[in-house]
């Protein structure tokens, strides 16, 4: 018997490291919060999460997802499913480009108020597993995405511990 997912991850844009020109991500929250025997943590996985790299947007981009094939020391695999979507954030840089813009704008406002600019900034839920099943995992990160953006009542915590202790069978019957 194999665990259907060895580790879920969330990866975050890391405000920290953006003033250096190009965004970078990193590890938010992963689960769980220390490493399997036998199965080590993909080390590096905020770094394929992004394949067009870490950038803020000025508009809501729909989620994309798609599958990472990490390969370790062992040359064992590792399949790392990726679900990354967009999150509304405020720019406090907005509101100071607003202010320098002169007095035509605050005179069209009315009342004085400089409102901030909105920016989407990405993050990835990522599931890893040693089993092939791209579309599984696809449904999976879609339930999670689905209970997380729309605010459900359902817990995030018992989705994802049903997920890291879900034993599959293995393929070719018993052995």
């Amino acid at each position: 018997m194999a665990r259907l997912a060895d580790y879920v991850i969330v990866v975050g844009y890391d405000h920290e490291k953006a003033g250096s020109g190009e965004g970078c991500g990193r590890i938010v929250q992963r689960f769980p919060e220390t490493d399997w025997i036998g199965t080590a943590f993909p080390q590096g996985v905020e770094m394929f999460c992004q394949p067009t790299g870490w950038m803020l947007s000025r508009q809501r981009m729909p989620p994309t997802f798609f599958t990472v094939v990490l390969t370790d020391i062992d040359s064992d695999r590792h399949y790392c499913s990726c679900l990354t979507f967009f999150e509304a954030e405020v720019n406090l840089q907005g509101s100071k480009t607003a202010e320098t813009d002169g007095d035509e704008e605050e005179e069209e406002e009315g009342n004085g108020l400089i409102h901030p600019a909105e920016v989407f900034a990405p993050k990835s839920l990522i599931l890893v597993s040693r089993l092939d099943f791209p579309e599984i995992f696809r449904g999976c990160l879609g339930l999670i995405y689905t209970v997380y953006i729309d605010s459900l009542s359902f817990p995030l915590e018992t989705l994802v511990a049903n997920l890291l202790t879900c034993l599959v069978p293995l393929s070719g019957g018993p052995r």
